[in-house]
């Protein structure tokens, strides 16, 4: 089979960024004499007019036919999500029904079209809410059962993509460069992370552009190195929260014998390290300012023709835990002598101790609840009656701190708050606001438009507004702890504003939490904002 002139010309290079192979093969000439016919059927449909020219027409088509792929070649990275979706909330699909005897796992479904061009729409633009079912339209919904039928008749005769099965395995005991090989793919170059990716860096791609070209020097092209690993290990997919490795874990599923392991690799930490010890099979190091010691493998750095001295070369590089208490160099290193470094460290709270933050935050957590009744919840109004407020629950939880405190301390505390107050300004002017205490993170402030439609019978400035629940979703100050406290308390009016869709707000809380993931991912996992002194 032979690629047209015009397939190959209208696609370019679109197709090929969704393989981890550049050969061509019989089934990438399938795949893209198909995925022109699916081009077809969107630019003559009012798919067309959902996205934002030929491009994305061209990149919806590839993630399409790639997902016809995925499901004739069962390389699993469609049901792996509506596995674990199903796992998490009953069902295998956001939005749609899929309980009844319309969708079969495993094989091609209307709601999965539908719901690939919803999550391809809302990757392009995630500061707005789409609808689903795009307002039913009936141009639309031809268009998606045109698919649907263009699907259903290749079904039988499509070829399998051997070379993408094979290259989805993992042998047990694998090495770094392979494994990392796989979440690579995963988060840059499958169809379901694709277009995060491209969108990701085509944003770090300006910050090296001059006169619209983009130059990339020598220290440019170790810190767009150091993106892009960071990128494979820290970056959250939009579907469930989920990192590549924690996604390739469940592609190769819980009977895999490196399962646990791929699923357990952390996230890439970048921190200063001097060599303590050198070994046949790697490094002993310690970070310089915790003091922490750690094993650094040999197996992918690259420091032979670098002369490493013991307790005087230190090490600034990215690191992720492996295995084993073994951890892999990954992305750029820095070497530096242990005088060169002065006694600075930017990474000093790198290995800070979590329960440790947690004790701190809860000890200011019981201070704020003993200035304001046990509430979760003060409203205030301007800057300086949150400074006052401030300083009464810092001065309640020194004593807290210290049951000792004297009353010359608690008034030396005192004048220091007073002095320092005047900068804590939430707000430019002066409105009414909300101070919630998170659990998990410590003190979040919000501003007047919420407060006015929180009918909290403390809270003196409600107005009987309604607040439009998407804002919850594309705005990303609120955390996911504050929408669900005043949620699940009854604490605000919702609503929701410029649907033609009537069931948009059932929609929405329907599927809240799956919203709430996508529109958040990293920041859906609240961290303690303490410091440890």
């Amino acid at each position: 089979m032979k690629i047209s002139k015009e397939s190959s010309r209208i696609l370019g290079k679109d197709w090929w960024q969704y393989h981890p192979y550049s050969n061509v093969t019989d089934v990438d000439n399938y795949c893209i004499t198909l995925c022109n016919k699916v081009l077809k059927i969107i630019r003559q449909s009012t798919i067309a007019e959902f996205l934002n020219g030929l491009k994305e027409e061209k990149a919806l088509a590839c993630i399409l036919t790639a997902y016809f792929e995925d499901v004739i070649s069962e390389t699993r990275l469609f049901s792996t999500f509506t596995r674990l979706h199903k796992k998490m909330y009953g069902k295998a699909l956001p939005f749609y029904d899929t309980t009844d005897d319309d969708y079969y796992d495993d094989e091609i479904n209307l709601q999965d079209i539908y719901f690939l061009i919803w999550y391809y729409t809302s990757v392009q633009d995630n500061t707005m809410l789409y609808d689903p079912y795009f307002e039913n339209d009936t141009g639309f919904n031809k268009a998606v059962s045109e698919l649907y039928s263009l699907f259903e008749g290749e079904f039988e005769n499509a070829p399998q993509n051997e070379k993408l099965q094979q290259f989805l395995q993992l042998s047990p005991g694998s090495d770094v460069k392979t494994v990392r090989g796989k979440l690579g793919f995963i988060a840059q170059e499958s169809f379901l992370w694709n277009t995060t990716s491209d969108i990701f860096f085509r944003k770090i791609i300006e910050k090296y552009k001059k006169n619209d070209i983009v130059v990339l020097d020598d220290e440019s092209n170790v810190q767009f190195y150091d993106e892009r690993i960071n990128f494979i290990f820290n970056e959250y997919l939009p579907l469930l929260s989920l990192r590549a490795n924690e996604y390739y874990a469940e592609i190769l599923g819980e009977e895999h014998p490196e399962y646990q392991f791929i699923k357990n690799i952390s996230t890439r930490i970048f921190g200063c390290f001097l060599i303590l010890k050198i070994e046949n099979n790697g490094f002993l190091i310690e970070h310089l300012t915790s003091k922490k010691q750690l094993f650094l493998s040999k197996e992918f750095t690259s420091f032979e023709k670098i002369k490493l001295v013991e307790n005087e070369t230190v090490l600034s590089l990215g690191l992720v835990h492996w295995k084993d208490d073994v951890w892999q160099n990954q992305g750029g290193c820095i070497i530096h002598t242990i005088h060169e470094m002065k006694g600075e460290d930017l990474s000093e709270h790198l290995f800070a101790d979590e329960n440790k933050k947690k004790e701190i935050l809860g000890m200011l957590e019981k201070a704020f609840l003993s200035i304001t009744n046990g509430k979760r919840i003060a409203y205030m109004r301007g800057n300086i009656e949150f400074q006052d407020f401030y300083r009464r629950l810092f001065m309640q939880h020194a004593k807290i701190v210290d049951p000792e405190i004297t009353d010359e301390e608690l008034d030396e505390r005192h004048k220091i708050l007073t002095e320092n107050s005047g900068s804590l300004k939430p707000f430019e002017k002066d409105e009414e606001m909300c101070v919630y205490f998170n659990p998990n993170s410590g003190i979040e402030v919000y501003r007047e438009s919420v407060v006015r439609c929180m009918p909290d019978t403390n809270n003196p400035y409600y107005a009987s507004h309604n607040f439009d629940i998407s804002d919850f979703l594309t705005v990303k100050s609120f955390s996911k702890e504050f929408i669900n406290y005043v949620i699940e308390n009854n604490l605000i009016n919702l609503s929701i504003l410029d649907y033609e869709n009537p069931d948009m707000f059932r929609i929405v809380t329907d599927n809240f939490d799956f919203l709430l993931r996508f529109f958040r991912r990293s920041s859906y996992f609240t961290e303690p904002q303490v410091t440890i002194q």
